[in-house]
């Protein structure tokens, strides 16, 4: 059983890098409020790659990967 579960957390975190989803969504927000900055200051490339960012993560968030790592947490992780 040990074996089972260390393998397990072993191909979650090599599937998905180690983040959860909502931590996927925070960087996004922070991306996206600092890209709505740069376009405020009038830097448009700064503000384009924030976006980018931005949107990147959101599509990342939404994937298998950063799922599985809640499930993981959720059921063998450290209650707090």
């Amino acid at each position: 059983m040990v074996k089972v579960t260390s393998l397990m957390c072993v191909f979650v975190f090599v599937l998905s890098g180690c983040v959860s989803s909502s931590d996927l969504e925070k960087r996004a927000a922070i991306q996206a409020k600092a890209g709505d900055y740069y376009a405020s200051i009038g830097q448009p490339q700064a503000a384009a790659q924030s976006h980018q960012a931005a949107k990147d993560n959101r599509k990342d968030a939404i994937k298998g990967g950063p799922l599985l790592v809640e499930l993981f947490e959720l059921f063998f992780g450290d209650d707090k």
